[in-house]
C-alpha cells in the first residue's frame, strides 16, 4: 500500500516532460530529455521513455529498448480529416488512426485511437515515437493518457543535428517478438517472486 500511495503522490505531482525529435535527410531520432533530478530513479512516463529511430530510406521504425532489445514498427495507416487548428504559428491539420496494442497484464490485444495534428508548411513526414508517414511535420499528439506538443521549432540548426542511428543487423525483432519476450519475463519474474516467499 505504501509503494501504491507513493506512485499515486509521484504520478499527481508530476512536472511537465520533455522530448526531443532530431530529424536530418532521411532520418530521425527521437528521445526524452535527461532529467538530472531521474537519473537516480526513473518511474516511467505515460508518454514512454524508449528511444526511436526511424528511416524513410529503408522504411525502419525501431524503438530502442533496454531489456527487449531493437524492436521494428510497421507504419500506421492513417486517415486525414478536414479539421484544422493552429499550433504556435503552423495551420495544422488532423489526421487519426487505430493502433492494435498488446496488453502484458492479460497477455491479449486491444485497440488505441489516437489523433496527431501535423503541418504541411513543414514537408517532412516525422513525428515523434513511431508517429510519421503524413504529409508533413506531426506537432501534435493526444491519446487517452497524455498529449504531447511541440514547443520549439528550429529547422536551421547551428550545431550538428545527432542521430542515434540503428542498422537493420543490429539484432531487431518484430513486435510479436517482444510480445513473446514481455511474456517470458513476466514469467521468471512470478518464479522469483513465489522462490523468495
Amino acid at each position: 500500500m505504501a509503494i501504491k500511495q507513493n506512485i499515486i503522490s509521484a504520478l499527481n505531482n508530476a512536472k511537465t516532460e520533455e522530448f526531443i525529435l532530431n530529424f536530418k535527410n532521411e532520418e530521425s531520432y527521437y528521445y526524452k530529455k535527461p532529467d538530472l533530478e531521474e537519473e537516480s530513479y526513473l518511474m516511467g512516463s505515460r508518454a514512454g521513455v524508449s528511444p526511436f529511430y526511424t528511416n524513410n530510406a529503408t522504411n525502419m521504425i525501431i524503438r530502442i529498448s533496454r531489456p527487449l532489445g531493437n524492436i521494428a514498427h510497421a507504419p500506421l495507416d492513417w486517415e486525414i480529416t478536414n479539421k484544422t487548428k493552429k499550433i504556435g504559428d503552423y495551420t495544422c491539420r488532423q489526421a487519426k488512426t487505430t493502433e492494435k496494442l498488446y496488453g502484458r497484464q492479460h497477455g491479449d490485444y486491444h485497440y488505441r485511437h489516437t489523433i496527431v495534428w501535423f503541418t504541411p508548411e513543414i514537408p517532412l513526414n516525422f513525428g515523434p515515437k513511431y508517429y510519421k508517414g503524413l504529409p508533413g511535420l506531426i506537432l501534435q499528439i493526444e491519446e487517452k493518457e497524455f498529449t504531447l506538443t511541440a514547443i520549439k521549432i528550429n529547422l536551421n540548426p547551428s550545431e550538428e543535428v545527432k542521430i542515434t542511428r540503428v542498422e537493420s543487423d543490429d539484432n531487431v525483432i518484430t513486435q510479436e517478438k517482444s510480445y513473446n519476450r514481455i511474456n517470458e519475463l513476466e514469467a521468471d519474474r512470478k518464479k522469483r517472486m513465489s522462490n523468495n516467499r
